[in-house]
């Protein structure tokens, strides 16, 4: 199953008063974890709401350089809004893509060439717990999605096809 995510805006959301603190969190993630790049997405907005990268469109870029992410996304789907994880890994053994759920709203996503560091689920445990208090628990109301590619440096390409799941651009499951 593949989904699309299309880029509907030239602007990414306006940033609350935690994104310098968001985004430092993520820059440090991936410093600290060696991951490839780490993200937080807005299930309730259906957008990225901030990234390790320099804008959403680096962010796309650099998940599309991993084609080797293949997977059943319906069932990466169902195990991430079950158990607030989901994990794949790569066909090629070098590339792992892990998920993790919180508020019910929110996707901390890390992407990492190879297994993470020794000790990273501790980090990112810790990681959510911050981001916890920097993001909000209610939903947002849906509004239309930010970009894929837009912002500074990122560079537009159009609709990109992604080989992940993007189940918030459907709507939130019931229950």
């Amino acid at each position: 199953m593949r989904y699309h995510f299309v880029v509907t805006q030239d602007q990414p959301p306006t940033p609350g008063p935690n994104a310098a603190e968001i985004k430092a969190l993520l820059e440090s993630l991936k410093t600290g974890l060696d991951a490839a790049l780490v993200g937080i997405f807005d299930g309730a907005r259906a957008w990225l709401h901030a990234s390790s990268e320099s804008s959403p469109g680096a962010f796309w870029a650099a998940l599309q350089d991993m084609p080797c992410l293949q997977t059943d996304w319906g069932e990466w789907d169902r195990e991430l809004l079950e158990s607030a994880h989901a994990r794949v890994d790569c066909r090629c053994a070098s590339h792992r893509l892990e998920a993790f759920m919180f508020h019910r709203r929110w996707i901390l996503i890390v992407a990492a060439a190879g297994p993470l560091v020794g000790g990273a689920d501790k980090v990112i445990a810790h990681a959510i717990e911050i981001l916890k208090r920097l993001l909000p628990a209610a939903r947002a109301g849906r509004s239309s999605p930010a970009p894929a590619g837009g912002g500074s440096g990122g560079g537009s390409q159009g609709p990109a096809e992604l080989g992940i799941p993007v189940w918030w651009i459907r709507g939130w499951p019931s229950g």
